[in-house]
């Protein structure tokens, strides 16, 4: 009995861990994206114009209040229907990007509003520009001290990789699934799925905490 669990465990795992490229491949492809959103997001959501805030509020509140199964659903079904076909892998990046650059944008506007406003008026009346301040004093200690959260939040984009099979990308929940209808047996095949994605997660929860260490050591310095 317990060979016969071992090998089922092992070739599930086999099947199912083929799918983890392309989780991989949606993570990296979609962040990026989302943290250039929640840059552009954040420094409109903590500027001192008016609609720049009401602008960054409006995108902050509808992602973060429809449920991110419903994006996929509107942009898969959505675009088409303007006879736009980007395929089931574009439109889980896009949907990843768009969901999570709001919570992002959050994480980004909370940063920039406890960066040292004296830095920033030192760069006025030194004549930079709103450009050069942001490029050269104002983003990149606040990218540093939120490097954790926002490595948090890519932890967060890898569960979400287990809605985009709604449209047909095989990861490790379609696969999974795959494999249960192949077995019979979803207890052991959906622990091995929750296995991989622990791992995955993992991983990143201690790439976060070692950059959180080198982050608080590098700003004690300064």
């Amino acid at each position: 009995m317990s060979v016969m669990i071992f090998s089922l465990v092992y070739d599930a795992a086999t099947l199912i861990l083929s799918g983890m490229p392309i989780v991989i491949v949606l993570i990296v492809s979609a962040f990026f994206p989302a943290l250039a959103l929640g840059v552009m997001g954040g420094v409109m959501g903590s500027s001192s114009s008016r609609v720049l805030r009401f602008i960054a509020a409006i995108y902050v509140y509808i992602f973060r209040s429809v449920p991110f199964l419903m994006f996929i659903f509107l942009i898969y079904y959505g675009l088409p229907y303007y006879d736009i076909d980007i395929g089931p892998v574009s439109t889980a990046i896009i949907a990843l990007a768009l969901s999570h650059g709001a919570y992002m944008t959050e994480i980004v506007r909370g940063g920039l509003l406890g960066f040292d406003k004296g830095q920033n008026e030192a760069a006025i009346a030194l004549g930079f520009t709103l450009t050069q301040r942001l490029r050269d004093i104002v983003l990149p200690p606040t990218l540093m001290a939120i490097i954790p959260s926002l490595l948090g939040q890519a932890i967060l984009m890898v569960k979400d990789t287990s809605l985009v099979s709604v449209v047909g990308i095989s990861e490790l929940t379609r696969l999974g699934r795959e494999v249960v209808i192949r077995t019979n047996e979803p207890f052991v095949v959906f622990t091995v799925v929750a296995a991989a994605y622990f791992v995955l997660c993992f991983g990143l929860e201690l790439m976060a905490r070692r950059l959180e260490t080198r982050v608080r050591g590098i700003m004690s310095r300064q």
